[in-house]
């Protein structure tokens, strides 16, 4: 269970009350956007998990997640991110998925309706997509402020 100031936490936590607020405030800021997509990709951790049932894959799945890290990474100084920015933001969002996942599995016990044919290759190109529009917004959301015009001189 993550603790109230990992970033896990605070990520599932601004998911979850910026899905209320997104659909209440038509203002298309770069928060709220980054905010969609951040949602969009925590969504498709539930066809993950359903494939990974079917399939009897562990949810646990290093390979792919360094796979994720390397391509994140690598596009890091594209949008002015640091590396370090970059592994916290998708390992935070890794850990939000698998929070997601193994929950489902949890609930599989329970509900067996696994009818719908899932391609996972086809939801990795979806998270691909995801990552593709969420970096650029990274940067904005992760600087300091800086000092209004009238306060220099």
């Amino acid at each position: 269970m993550a603790n109230q100031h990992s970033p896990v936490f605070l990520l599932l936590t601004l998911a979850t009350l910026m899905q209320a607020s997104i659909h209440c405030n038509p203002t298309s800021s770069k928060l709220n956007e980054i905010l969609i997509h951040i949602r969009s990709r925590l969504d498709l951790a539930l066809d993950v998990a359903f494939v990974k049932l079917k399939t009897c894959k562990p949810i646990e799945d290093s390979t792919r997640e360094s796979e994720i890290l390397a391509n994140a990474t690598s596009e890091a100084t594209k949008h002015g991110l640091t590396k370090e920015q970059v592994e916290t933001f998708y390992k935070a969002q890794m850990e939000a998925n698998k929070m997601i996942q193994y929950n489902v599995v949890a609930l599989s016990k329970t509900i067996k309706d696994y009818s719908n044919e899932i391609d996972l290759v086809r939801i990795r190109t979806q998270l691909n997509e995801l990552d593709a529009k969420i970096l650029p917004l990274i940067k904005p959301s992760v600087t300091e402020p800086k000092s209004s015009p009238s306060s220099n001189p």
